[in-house]
């Protein structure tokens, strides 16, 4: 768990760790940084990002998102959708790519 744990700390990319439902479970620093806002006001609410299509599923997903800011500022990303199973749960890891990096 510890290797996982600071690979996720690591990462240059923002990721976002949410259940079946949509409901953030983690965020890293990346992300904090990227949306401006606080890991602790995020965890416990639904994801707030639009992608461009209604997928939902256990596949992966690559495409553009776009993300509310703090700042109500919308951060248009890159963005892959892996859903993972893990002890009969279902989780979405998604990572975000500015767009214009």
């Amino acid at each position: 768990m510890q290797l996982e744990l600071k690979t996720f700390l690591l990462l240059e990319d923002a990721v976002m760790i949410t259940d079946e439902h949509g409901v953030i479970l983690e965020v890293n620093s990346i992300y904090e940084a990227k949306t401006g806002c606080i890991r602790e006001h995020m965890i416990g609410q639904p994801a707030r990002l639009e992608i461009d299509t209604h997928w939902r599923g256990n596949q992966t997903w690559s495409g553009v998102a776009h993300i509310a800011r703090a700042n109500q500022e919308v951060w248009e990303a890159e963005v892959t959708i892996t859903s993972v199973y893990l002890d009969d749960s279902l989780f979405y890891i998604s990572i975000f790519n500015d767009l214009c990096e």
